[in-house]
């Protein structure tokens, strides 16, 4: 007997429309959208409620080294995977890194052995490639076809930055066979420098992570990466804009008419550069993460680029460090408290509250920027990203009006705080359903460990990206 499960009484929200109806779901697949289906083995009164495709987060860090500080992620692929379906997120991009010598390949089936009897939910992962030889660049070509088409590429950090030479490589290899480069894009002699006159001044508390990191060094690097992939006619995607400077340079770029999309986060739409002040001590190093959190003025451009259109995506950059005794190891010197912010849970309920509630995006723009567009993004769409007929039935259910205060104890990551403790907001899925399974009902996760499924992602259009 097929495995069925009704959605009735909702309203359908996609990137382009807004419906009242019926979504019937079959062995995980959306077969019927239309009213007056028979009850089915399992019914779901969405009666009041918003009816929307899985969010896809496609910038995640579980189980993610720090060599130099011998730690990993608070997170590993399990309570990272609950977490992000308890926050509606039933697909994730994390991230296999190259180490020197190792082939992609041997990158990315190391890193499928920590995931694949872990996650919950659907995955896929980013090749960070950090060793670029004739050997990497020739596989490039494979690894789109084997389904990893993105490459992330970094401008900064020790051990992993690519100069200039290297990333036009591994860009012009990424077009010529169907790829997209993902970059983090910073200055690092800028960044090096500042961040060793603040050491030589004996500034060394959290506070001075983002004085060495200001908005000019981020914007060069985007205007930097963009040059360089227009050399070699390369789709790129910048990671985490965080101020005007950066979001205008990606604006002209596509006005010019190239393949370039960016994302934002969560924390650059609901926090400020306050959260360093000097005043709250070694406690700010629980927002440290790199690019920094900015000017309320940068934060109020980002707004108007995800109305305009301009950013394309909010993913969450959820790297989790517990303050107890991992972001405690730079109490005496920033450098060496760990990049990044836990987020993964709290995405969709940020957006939504901060965005859709207080009018300054609209439902349909709301799933575009969490769902379709990184689907489309990273060569997962129409699968998924969308509530088509034949489409992979991730899907949550939203109440619009019930409220949550958030506050570390309630989330289901590993972590002993979260940066947004006390914003009250709507949002959390009531249901969240993965390939036509509930996994998460009223908050409450219902899931086999190691139940998520890899995919393998199709080739990416420049001309097709959103």
């Amino acid at each position: 007997m097929p495995n069925e499960l009704l959605i009735r009484g909702g309203t359908l929200v996609t990137a382009t429309d807004t419906m009242a109806g019926d979504l019937l779901i079959r062995d995980g697949k959306i077969v019927e959208i239309g009213s007056g289906f028979e009850p089915s083995s399992r019914t779901i009164d969405a009666t009041g409620k918003i009816v929307l495709p899985g969010g896809i987060d496609t910038h995640v860090h579980l189980s993610h080294p720090i060599d130099a500080l011998g730690i990993k992620t608070a997170d590993n692929f399990h309570t990272g995977t609950v977490a992000a379906a308890c926050g509606g997120t039933t697909t994730i991009i994390d991230f296999a890194l190259q180490r020197p010598g190792d082939s992609l390949a041997q990158t990315r089936q190391r890193r499928l052995s920590e995931v694949d009897s872990e996650a919950v939910i659907d995955y896929g992962l980013h090749t960070i490639v950090t060793d670029v030889r004739d050997e990497t660049i020739a596989e490039v070509g494979p690894s789109v076809h084997e389904g990893f088409p993105s490459f992330k590429l970094m401008m900064t950090y020790a051990g992993k930055r690519l100069d200039d030479a290297a990333l036009l490589k591994v860009m012009e290899a990424a077009a010529a066979n169907g790829g997209i480069c993902y970059l983090h894009c910073e200055n690092d002699a800028a960044v090096t420098h500042l961040v060793r006159r603040h050491l030589d001044r004996g500034e060394t508390g959290p506070y001075y992570h983002a004085k060495s990191r200001p908005a000019s060094v981020e914007a060069e690097a985007t205007h930097r990466a963009i040059c360089l992939a227009e050399l070699v006619g390369a789709p790129i995607c910048i990671a985490h804009v965080t101020n005007s400077g950066a979001a205008n340079v990606i604006a002209n770029a596509r006005e010019k008419g190239l393949p370039v999309v960016s994302e934002t986060c969560p924390q650059y739409l609901t926090l400020t550069e306050e959260v360093f002040d000097l005043a709250h001590g070694f406690e700010a190093a629980k927002f440290v993460c790199s690019p920094p959190m900015r000017q309320q003025s940068h934060k109020d451009h980002l707004w108007k680029t995800l109305r305009s259109g301009e950013i394309q995506q909010v993913a969450s950059d959820h790297a989790p460090f517990r303050f107890s005794d991992q972001k405690t190891l730079g109490r005496d010197n920033f450098t060496r408290i760990p990049n990044g912010l836990p987020g993964i849970e709290t995405r969709l309920p940020l957006l939504f509250t901060s965005g859709v509630k207080a009018d300054r995006i609209d439902l349909s723009r709301f799933v575009e920027l969490v769902s379709t567009n990184p689907a489309k993004i990273f060569g997962m769409y129409p699968e998924k990203g969308s509530l088509d007929i034949g489409t992979d039935a991730d899907i949550i259910v939203i109440e619009p009006e019930r409220e949550v205060t958030i506050n570390h104890e309630m989330l289901h990551s590993a972590m002993d705080y979260s940066p947004y403790e006390g914003m009250c907001v709507s949002g959390f899925p009531t249901w969240t359903i993965s390939g036509g399974e509930i996994i998460v009902e009223g908050g409450d996760p219902q899931v086999q460990r190691g139940r998520g499924k890899l995919v393998r992602r199709s080739r990416i259009n420049p001309d097709a990206l959103p």
